[in-house]
């Protein structure tokens, strides 16, 4: 065991049993935290274009009214004042 976690251990030893579970709770956090940023730390592949980039999460079916999309959606907003 390193010396940090030796000193963690000796931390812990000094709070008392009906607290631990509040510290045990608190790591169990932390762990899940560190195991989170260790997986979206890891890419495949950097895209050299992020262009389409969500493309796989397109609907097909809109993609033909995508380049009308954004003129229709400034009509309806200044049409509903």
């Amino acid at each position: 065991m390193t010396k940090i976690k030796e000193h963690a251990v000796e931390l812990l030893q000094e709070i008392p049993d009906d607290k631990v579970i509040h510290v045990i709770e608190l790591l169990k956090g932390l762990r899940g935290l560190y195991k989170q940023h260790e997986e979206t730390a890891v890419h495949e592949a950097t895209p050299d274009n992020v262009m389409g980039i969500f493309s796989k999460y397109a609907n097909p079916a809109l993609i033909p009214l995508e380049k009308e999309a954004w003129g229709e959606a400034v009509k309806e907003k200044h049409a509903i004042r």
